[in-house]
């Protein structure tokens, strides 16, 4: 993991082990290879009497808008798959979104360059 990350795991419900930090660092650092994290915040959560019983909240700090998820299983592994799934799928949409108006701009010429011929309204 990076040593500039930083990653907060709650628990409510659950007894705190290894196994599930270690789980959440696993696929924090699959994430992490798509998009700079600076904070991610996870809760890892039992409920009494509901079923599925396991939620599984996340929160990741990046630069540009955050990126939250939210998902219930019958286990807990099951929703914290669920969960970075769901992560995975917003950041790579972002990802395509930024590509694709990348390629439009340069298709209708707006390029990076702010010069005197630079974009329209600008400062003559």
């Amino acid at each position: 993991m990076k040593p500039n990350l930083n990653l907060i795991v709650r628990y409510c419900g659950i007894n705190k082990q290894a196994i599930w930090q270690q789980l959440v660092q696993t696929n924090i650092r699959r994430l992490q290879a798509l998009a700079t994290i600076a904070t991610a915040r996870v809760t890892l959560e039992w409920r009494h009497g509901v079923r599925p019983a396991f939620r599984v909240l996340t929160q990741l700090e990046v630069p540009g808008p955050d990126f939250h998820a939210e998902a219930s299983g019958y286990t807990l592994p099951a929703a914290l798959a669920k969960v970075f799934k769901n992560l995975e799928k917003q950041i790579q949409s972002r990802k395509q979104r930024r590509a694709s108006q990348w390629k439009t701009n340069l298709q209708l010429g707006f390029g990076n360059s702010r010069g005197s011929t630079g974009l329209a309204g600008a400062r003559a």
